[in-house]
């Protein structure tokens, strides 16, 4: 049991030294030599940053003498550190614990002093740190029986390593090693590991007394063994565990002098009590305690089975002598392991616990940024299908008013389609009237014409008679005149342009035709039109109406009477009336104009009616008491 223990124990340093490669490379001659120098340095400083750096050098050069001492000065730059809040003291200070934590086997430490220095390197952004402490936290769950976990801590120091730049080419170089410590048995991985082995060569040409050199040396020796030169293999490790020793090295002496056991796997016996006697006495020299009850079983053991009995009772006195030694007392190269074994595991307890808590926290504060991405989920979603419903109610909107639009212009298709088929109707019975209405004036032309030739005929008579032709002919062409202008203005396309009139000149203008009748029939006109009255209108259309409007009142009137014209304005409108005494031919000349397709006052009329409402008026024609007609327009 005890002798399992111990080697349990020496296999953990020897592991600590692999992990103690990734410690900075002090260039210097040996070890021991560079610490009167550290010590000179840590006497001049005047501050606590400097202070603190020193110490974690001192602290890191003896991690690889003197792990006693090296957790001394690790406690002292924790202590400090933590006082002045210098991150990276506090990350180195965790650094060296957890090597040497490791070390005594007690991984759960180990890894909590790690994974400290890890998240604090991660906050510095120092990569070559987080290196170092990822190698702990994998050589702790590596020893502790946690294969998967170490292969994740492992790969990612591996990455990390490789992606330093070239100023920290050491680190990658020391990476590289640990790499083929890793994979040199495994079969599958042989040329991986002499690639990388050689690449690690490589960059350590650089650092002479780095103590990646000698594994590199170590392994090239161990190929040597396996192509059959064990005794050259065997020579190089005594060389390099010299080497080692003379550079204050005794840990990596101690490794050394322990691969030459290892080789009895590769086929290969050493004599075992050189090797054993030599890291013994490293061992010796170092005050390590396990490393002594390591080598001092095995040389009793080796002596006991080989029946030596002078060297069993030598090697058993000094068992029994490390086994009395009073190892608990405080000086500056020893821990109260005792002490301090029970505070760290009341430091773990709590740590423990706080890492509960912290889990508990981040569980909590993760259901909490579920709760709020949930919220946050449904908000978008509710705002999506707000903004669903809003673009189909937008596009329902637009579709009901297209809808409502094409509706109208259905309507109003329909509207034009009556209008023109009212219009074609009414542009048949048209052609129909002037085909039987202006056929009656030439039938009395012809007539009269008959009359003429007979001679018979005295000169008045004859005189008359051509006045009758006249006038007739006169009417008919200006009616004639009235239905082409209307029916050019239809088939074009009628566009009101409406300019300032003056309305007195247009009725003046309008009269000149029909003088000679209001001569014959004797008619009195009295125009009331003031000449400064003016209207907006297309000046063209309004005298033809007043032409129109003329003629019906003329042709009504009797003889002797008036045509009484006048005007009055109401809204900002102006209404003409025209009003004559007809008598009896008022009603008569109303009866006819409803007549529209044999009466050509009745067409007129209409064309008069369809010129005002485009100008935006109105036209009324009626009987006034006792027989007046009268006629007035309004625009």
């Amino acid at each position: 049991m005890i002798k399992a223990f111990v080697r349990q124990r020496y296999i953990a340093i020897v592991m600590t030294v692999a992990w103690l490669l990734l410690l900075p490379v002090l260039q210097s001659r040996g070890q021991a030599a560079v610490l009167p120098r550290l010590q000179r340095d840590l006497a001049q400083q005047r501050d606590s940053a400097g202070y603190v750096s020193v110490l974690g050098k001192i602290g890191a050069l003896y991690a690889s003498i003197n792990l006693d001492s090296s957790f001394y000065y690790a406690r002292q730059v924790l202590e400090i550190a933590s006082r002045q809040k210098n991150l990276k003291g506090l990350a180195d200070a965790n650094n060296m614990l957890g090597w040497y934590y490791t070390a005594k086997t007690d991984y759960n430490v180990g890894i909590q002093y790690a994974y400290k220095a890890l998240l604090l390197n991660e906050q510095l952004g120092d990569s070559a740190q987080m290196v170092r402490s990822l190698n702990i936290i994998y050589g702790c769950y590596k020893n502790s029986g946690h294969p998967a976990e170490a292969n994740n801590y492992f790969y990612r120091a591996f990455h990390i390593a490789n992606r330093l730049p070239p100023d920290k080419d050491s680190i990658t170089a020391t990476m590289l090693v640990n790499y083929a410590w890793r994979f040199f048995n495994d079969s599958t991985r042989t040329d991986s590991v002499r690639l990388v082995l050689q690449r690690a060569a490589a960059i350590l040409k650089k650092y002479p007394d780095s103590r990646a050199g000698f594994y590199v040396a170590a392994f090239e020796a161990d190929l040597l063994v396996r192509a059959g030169k064990g005794k050259a293999a065997e020579e190089r490790i005594y060389t390099l565990a010299d080497l080692a020793q003379q550079k204050g090295m005794p840990y990596v002496a101690m490794d050394m002098y322990g691969r030459l056991y290892d080789y009895q796997r590769l086929g290969y016996f050493a004599d075992s009590t050189r090797y054993q006697e030599q890291a013994y006495e490293v061992a010796r020299q170092s005050a390590s305690m396990e490393l002594n009850l390591y080598w001092l079983g095995r040389l009793y053991d080796y002596h006991r089975s080989h029946q030596q009995p002078d060297k069993v009772v030598y090697y058993g006195n000094e068992i029994m002598r490390l086994a009395a030694m009073d190892r608990y007392h405080n000086n500056h190269h020893e821990a109260a392991y005792i002490d301090f074994f029970l505070k760290e595991k009341a430091l773990q307890a709590l740590s423990l616990a706080t890492r509960i808590q912290q889990q508990e926290l981040e569980k909590e504060l993760a259901e909490k940024k579920n709760r709020a991405l949930i919220v946050k989920g449904l908000l978008m979603i509710i705002i999506l299908l707000i903004s669903l419903f809003g673009s189909r109610y937008l596009h329902y909107r637009r579709w009901k008013q297209q809808e409502n639009a094409l509706e109208l212009s259905y309507v109003q298709l329909a509207k034009n389609n009556a209008a023109l088929t009212e219009n074609d109707v009414f542009k048949n019975r048209l052609i129909s009237m002037l085909a039987t209405d202006f056929r009656t004036p030439l039938h009395h032309i012809i007539a009269v014409a008959d009359q003429l030739k007979t001679g018979t005929l005295t000169q008045p008579e004859v005189v008359s008679l051509l006045k009758q032709i006249g006038n007739a002919s006169r009417k008919t062409l200006d009616a004639f005149n009235n239905i082409l202008k209307w029916l050019r203005l239809q088939l074009s396309g009628f566009v009101y342009q409406p300019v300032t009139t003056e309305l007195l000149p247009v009725i003046v203008e309008a009269l000149e035709p029909l003088q000679e009748e209001i001569r014959d029939k004797r008619l009195t006109i009295v125009n009331r039109v003031g000449p400064r009255i003016t209207v907006i209108a297309d000046k063209e259309i309004l005298q033809l109406v007043n032409v129109q409007l003329l003629q019906v009142a003329v042709s009504t009137a009797r003889p002797g009477t008036l045509l009484l014209i006048s005007t009055y304005g109401e809204k900002g409108k102006v209404t003409v009336r025209f009003m004559v005494d007809g008598g009896a031919a008022t009603g008569k000349l109303l009866e006819e104009l409803k007549d529209k397709e044999h009466n050509i006052f009745a067409l007129g009329i209409i064309i008069s009616r369809d010129f005002m409402h485009k100008m935006k008026g109105g036209l009324v024609v009626e009987e006034e008491d006792n027989g007046f007609l009268m006629m007035e327009y309004t625009i």
